[in-house]
C-alpha cells in the first residue's frame, strides 16, 4: 500500500537525531515565507505532532519542499535526498505520477533528478534556497565556536549589561543564544553585537565569516562595520584623547602585544600631559591598521570599563 505524505514526513523526522530534531525546529520557526509556523505548535511536540503541524501550515507537496529545504539548511543531506526520491516515486505519492526513469528516459531524467539535488530544492523559489536569516547566521557561527570560545562569548554577552540577562544564556545552547540575542536586540543590531564580541574573544575568522555572510544575505548594513563602518576608536577619538589619563597601563599591553614597538614605548611615555601620549598613540594605533585598532579596543575595554561602557550607549 502506497505510503501518505505524512508517513513520509514521520519518517524522514524519525531519523533525526535529536539534536538534528532540535536544528529543524529552530529553522522551521525562522521561515520568512508565508505561511509561518508559531513557536507554541512545534517546540516541545512530539515528531508525529510536528508531521500533523507541517501538513496542517502547507500543503502536502508543499510540507515535502519545506522540510527538504530544511534538512538541507542544516546539513541533513542524505535524509533530505531520500525524501526527495521518495517523493517522486509513483509507489510513494499519486498512482497517476510518472517520474522520466518510470517512462525508461534514464539518462535525461536521471540528469534531471540530479539537477534538482544539487539546487536542494524542487518547485519551490525556482529551485534556489532562500537567503539566510539573521537568526541563521548567527546560530550556524556560534556552533562553529569551539566549547571554550562559546563560554567566553557567553560570558561577554552578559558582560556588556545592554539587555542580555544571565538567566537567558546560561548553559544554553548556540540556538538559543541565537535566539535570545534577536529578541533583545534587532536582528542587524544582533549580527553587529555578534561581530564585537567574537572580536574581543579573539575570534577574528569567525567575525569575518559572520560579516561575509550577512553582506550576502542583504544585512550588511549594521554587520559590516569590520571593513566599510567607522571603527570605535576612530568614532570616539576627541572623548578618549580627552578621557583616558591612565596611559601607561595601556601602553603596557599594547607592547605586549606587539602593536607598538619599544622605541615608540619610551617615546609616549616621556611625553605630558596624557592628552599628548594618547594623540601620539592614535597615530601608531591607525598606522598599524584595523586588527590592531580592535586590539587597542580590548584593551581600553578592559583598562576603562566605565569610559568605553559609556561612549557605546551614545
Amino acid at each position: 500500500m502506497p505510503r501518505s505524505i505524512k508517513q513520509l514526513l514521520a519518517e524522514t523526522l524519525e531519523d533525526l537525531s535529536k539534536e538534528n530534531l532540535d536544528k529543524f525546529v529552530f529553522q522551521l520557526l525562522d521561515r520568512r515565507q508565508e505561511p509561518q509556523v508559531r513557536r507554541c505548535r512545534v517546540e516541545g511536540k512530539s515528531r508525529l505532532e510536528i508531521v500533523d503541524v507541517l501538513v496542517s501550515t502547507f500543503t502536502e507537496d508543499q510540507a515535502v519542499h519545506v522540510t527538504e529545504e530544511i534538512l538541507r539548511s542544516i546539513g541533513c543531506n542524505q535524509q533530505a535526498e531520500k525524501l526527495f526520491l521518495q517523493n517522486l516515486n509513483p509507489l510513494t505519492v499519486a498512482p497517476n505520477t510518472v517520474t522520466s526513469r518510470s517512462m525508461g528516459q534514464s539518462d535525461t531524467g536521471t540528469e534531471e533528478v540530479q539537477k534538482n539535488l544539487d539546487f536542494g530544492s524542487v518547485g519551490n523559489n525556482g529551485g534556489e534556497m532562500p537567503p539566510k536569516t539573521a537568526k541563521k547566521i548567527l546560530s550556524n557561527k556560534l556552533e562553529d565556536l569551539s566549547t571554550e570560545n562559546f563560554k567566553k562569548f557567553r560570558i561577554e554577552l552578559v558582560d556588556r549589561k545592554d539587555g542580555v540577562k544571565m538567566s537567558q544564556v546560561e548553559d544554553k545552547d548556540y540556538m538559543k543564544v541565537s535566539e535570545v540575542m534577536i529578541n533583545v536586540y534587532t536582528e542587524r543590531k544582533a549580527l553587529k553585537v555578534a561581530e564585537e564580541i567574537l572580536r574581543e574573544i579573539r575570534c577574528q575568522q569567525d567575525a569575518d565569516e559572520l560579516v561575509e555572510e550577512a553582506k550576502t544575505a542583504g544585512l550588511c548594513s549594521a554587520a559590516d562595520g569590520s571593513s566599510d563602518e567607522e571603527h570605535f576608536v576612530d568614532r570616539h577619538r576627541d572623548e578618549l584623547i580627552q578621557r583616558v589619563t591612565a596611559v601607561p597601563p595601556i601602553l603596557d599591553k599594547l607592547l605586549k602585544a606587539k602593536v607598538i614597538q619599544n622605541e615608540t614605548y619610551d617615546e609616549i611615555m616621556m611625553l605630558r600631559p596624557s592628552q599628548n601620549q594618547m594623540r601620539r598613540l592614535y597615530g601608531d594605533v591607525q598606522g598599524a591598521g584595523r586588527n590592531a585598532k580592535d586590539i587597542f579596543l580590548q584593551i581600553l575595554k578592559e583598562q576603562q570599563r566605565f569610559l568605553i561602557d559609556d561612549l557605546m550607549k551614545k
